[in-house]
């Protein structure tokens, strides 16, 4: 776990463990992807959970996964990420006058060239924040996820304004805040030792605090935490 910087699986914290269990089965390959019609992975929830993070790092863990460079008896939670410029993924954020223009002329085109430079051969495209997009923006997006050899990752603070046919096709990752605070201790105490504090100078109960204050934004937790360590002496590295 690397806390400042999420750079693994490991890194992020799934609030439904069904979604997590499926995000594993994708990564570790025993879950084809895509398979029947779903073509996407929707991160849906609260701010601040590390969505669009994952979002954009799932297609570099999947490059990893698919260039059997890893061993996968070691699980997938600390699969490192391959040379960013290895992976090629789109990245559209949303609003702003995105248009459906705009995006569909983009994978269309890519659609018709070999993706010899992914090993899964796929193409990658993120749309961060799809609510934002008009709704006919949103039914165009969905015709253009049935093209075959395109993998797409969504983010929404608001699933109830996505189109109904993109969330059909999209296997669905809720990430709220985790019921269990214990689950934030251990990167609380990755970014304690970055900064050059050992990791039970702090104790379990007051890092919990700082999760529950933080009500699920790991922007919000991990704030405090550093806070807290600068308050004892320690340096951002």
């Amino acid at each position: 776990m690397n806390g400042l910087v999420p750079n693994c699986f490991d890194d992020f914290l799934i609030s439904n463990s069904t979604d997590h269990q499926k995000l594993e089965l994708i990564l570790s390959r025993k879950l084809p992807f895509p398979l029947g019609g779903k073509s996407g992975i929707l991160f849906h929830g609260t701010w601040g959970t590390g969505k669009s993070t994952l979002a954009a790092l799932l297609p570099k863990l999947l490059e990893t996964a698919y260039s059997d460079t890893w061993d996968m008896r070691q699980g997938v939670g600390q699969m490192p990420s391959p040379d960013p410029d290895h992976v090629q993924e789109v990245l559209f954020r949303c609003g702003g006058g995105l248009s459906s223009t705009e995006f569909t002329q983009a994978i269309n085109k890519r659609n018709m060239l070999n993706p010899i430079w992914h090993n899964s051969q796929h193409d990658y495209y993120v749309f961060d924040e799809v609510d934002r997009l008009s709704a006919g923006a949103q039914q165009s997006l969905r015709s253009t996820m049935d093209l075959p050899r395109s993998l797409f990752f969504f983010t929404t603070n608001h699933l109830n304004k996505i189109d109904r046919g993109i969330v059909n096709r999209c296997h669905l990752v809720e990430m709220n805040q985790m019921v269990n605070q214990s689950a934030y201790v251990p990167l609380g105490v990755a970014v304690l030792q970055k900064m050059g504090i050992s990791g039970s100078a702090v104790s379990n109960a007051n890092l919990m605090n700082f999760a529950k204050s933080a009500h699920g934004s790991m922007r919000s937790y991990i704030q405090s935490v550093v806070m807290h360590g600068l308050e004892m002496g320690g340096v951002m590295p």
